[in-house]
């Protein structure tokens, strides 16, 4: 497939649905985490799924990401990757536990931001269900710690190569005492696309 090329009012529905996903996200994430969560979202766009891991600091950068397939009327995957340090940081909002230079991804943060990738994952995608009239149902998050390249290499490999592109929705997760960049990848197929695609015009 050739680069996508969006008009400026393609360019403009994709910014509503993402102050939608944020809006949603952090009114859910706050009520979660019993404090005020604020989301914005910097930029959104469709990226080509192999230029993924440069969007994220390089393909040897170290981060973690959680995988979970989208059930429903658009089949596709979804990603969320952050620093190992903005994971620890985000787990540490529901465990309460100091993230130090130490601080390791254990079976409690694991748990933490499972819980935490479904709640956002369920609010992008309603957000992105109700401007495409679509019902959208996030499975159970799978975590993966690892370069990105790596993780890329196996998104491609369990979609068999099926997908090109990838919505990022790139969202600052902000509270009193910490900012944390969090970039949610949609990662549709043929099919799936071409419905998002339609969506926006």
């Amino acid at each position: 497939m050739t680069d996508i090329i969006l008009s400026e009012s393609q360019k403009d529905a994709l910014e509503e649905i993402g102050n939608i996903c944020s809006g949603n996200a952090a009114t859910a994430l706050s009520q979660l985490l019993f404090k005020k969560i604020d989301i914005v979202v910097p930029r959104i766009l469709l990226v080509r799924l192999e230029d993924v891991p440069m969007v994220v600091g390089g393909p040897d950068t170290l981060v973690a990401g959680l995988i979970l397939k989208v059930l429903g009327d658009l089949p596709s995957h979804i990603l969320f990757i952050f620093s190992q340090k903005d994971a620890l940081t985000l787990a540490s909002f529901m465990t309460g536990k100091k993230v130090t230079e130490t601080s390791i991804l254990g079976g409690l943060e694991t748990s933490a931001l499972k819980e935490i990738g479904l709640i956002l994952a369920s609010s992008y995608l309603g957000a992105l269900g109700s401007f495409m009239g679509m019902g959208l149902v996030p499975a159970v998050p799978e975590l993966i710690v690892d370069m990105a390249g790596s993780m890329i290499d196996y998104i491609l490999i369990e979609l068999s190569s099926k997908s090109e592109f990838a919505l990022l929705i790139e969202s600052e997760f902000k509270e009193p005492q910490a900012l944390i960049t969090g970039h949610f990848f949609l990662i549709p197929n043929a099919s799936a696309l071409e419905a998002i695609l339609k969506a926006i015009k």
